[in-house]
């Protein structure tokens, strides 16, 4: 993997995550105009799909070029593009912990994707590994969900939580695809892609769940930090992909940074009126 394939790869994925923010944006402002104006609710709710789409693509192709793990801490980057909009078009109040917690998010996975611009080692697949790591981390988000379903502002946080964690699965799902690894003679016939489509669709149902949850600043950042730390780790526990200190430290960032948005989406449930 060489460093020029990297920073295409860099590069592919902050277009893309970008273009996933800005989507998600869309839909989250189409869904607080009243129901009774049904064009203008439905007309932006839709804008955002073309954005999504073309964020899979480009994030797929970013896949072909660096390793599941860069991929996943690049698309961090994103969160910069979801900030303004939640600030400027969804004019949404921002407090000191949700800046504290999407600036540390944000400066984590800047940090990660900066020290990942040099020869990273090649992705050595293991689909039984994958599985594995999968399987789990479903199987947890699904009994925390479960042990705080009365807990609407964590609950926001949580189904936010899921849908990336599927989302992270697609990353992954996405470097198996491009390594051609199925034996398939093109994209087109990999059994794996459509797998990740269907996950795809699966995660945009749970984000869609979380919209009617919470704000988009609660929302975004988890699906966001979940996005990055999934395929980070899953690239290196599931590919052998390496990480460096730097970039172990950006994803230690993430992690502190979903906590403070937790814990503040906590708080304001009990504090509704501030």
């Amino acid at each position: 993997m060489t460093t020029s394939n990297q920073f295409i790869s860099v590069l592919l994925a902050f277009l893309g995550s970008s273009l996933l923010s800005v989507g998600q944006g869309f839909q989250k402002l189409g869904l607080n105009v009243p129901k009774v104006r049904r064009l203008k609710r439905w007309g932006l709710w839709t804008a955002g799909l073309p954005l999504m789409a073309a964020s899979a693509l480009l994030i797929q192709h970013a896949t072909s070029f660096g390793g599941a793990a860069l991929v996943g801490a690049v698309t961090g980057t994103g969160l910069a593009a979801m900030s303004l909009f939640s600030i400027f078009v969804l004019k949404e109040k921002h407090g000191a912990a949700e800046f504290a917690g999407v600036g540390i998010i944000l400066g984590s996975s800047v940090l990660i994707g900066v020290f990942s611009l040099e020869e990273g080692k090649p992705s050595a697949i293991d689909l039984t590994a994958l599985a594995v790591f999968c399987g789990s981390i479903v199987a947890a988000l699904a009994v925390m969900i479960v042990l705080f379903r009365k807990k609407t502002a964590l609950l926001c946080f949580l189904y936010g939580s899921l849908s990336s964690g599927i989302g992270g699965f697609v990353t992954l799902l996405q470097k198996v695809t491009t390594s051609g690894i199925s034996g398939s003679e093109s994209i087109a016939a990999d059994p794996f892609l459509y797998l990740w489509i269907a996950l795809g669709i699966l995660s945009f149902v749970f984000l869609q769940m979380s919209y009617n949850k919470g704000k988009a600043v609660h929302i975004i950042p988890a699906f966001s930090a979940s996005g990055i730390v999934i395929p980070v780790i899953g690239g290196v526990v599931c590919f052998s992909e390496t990480m460096n200190f730097f970039q172990w430290a950006g994803a230690a960032g993430i992690l502190a940074g979903v906590m403070i948005l937790a814990l503040r989406s906590a708080e304001s449930e009990v504090r509704p009126a501030e």
